[in-house]
């Protein structure tokens, strides 16, 4: 990822599914958490925003034009990682922070898989 951006110290890393929203997979719905724009918007103020998605590039894209019509992650989301760069780890996928070239030190990440971020 391109080096960070002066002003911002700290990175936040959020997953997607069933942490900023979620698909229901019998009727092709997305469902956006509560107030998910607000935190964006918010947390875009203070941290660069990575979103790290064990989901394919296709459909995670797809998800996240239906936050603020996409406007509203265009504007707060730095970067995105999707399956393609987590490491298959049986039935899971293993996100390493390492890829994203931070001071891990001062990189948060929130998912709802703890497996997720076993590195």
């Amino acid at each position: 990822m391109p080096k960070l951006k002066k002003g911002k110290n700290y990175t936040l890393v959020l997953d997607l599914d069933e942490t900023l929203l979620h698909f229901d997979d019998t009727n092709e719905q997305v469902y956006i958490r509560p107030n998910c724009e607000q935190f964006l918007t918010l947390m875009e103020k203070y941290y660069e925003i990575v979103i790290f998605t064990a989901g394919m590039q296709d459909y995670a894209d797809w998800a996240l034009a239906h936050i603020g019509g996409g406007k509203i992650a265009y504007q707060t989301i730095s970067h995105r990682l999707y399956r393609q760069h987590a490491l298959p780890c049986r039935e899971f996928y293993i996100k390493d922070l390492s890829l994203i070239g931070r001071d891990l030190s001062k990189t948060i990440i929130v998912d709802n898989i703890s497996e997720n971020f076993l590195l």
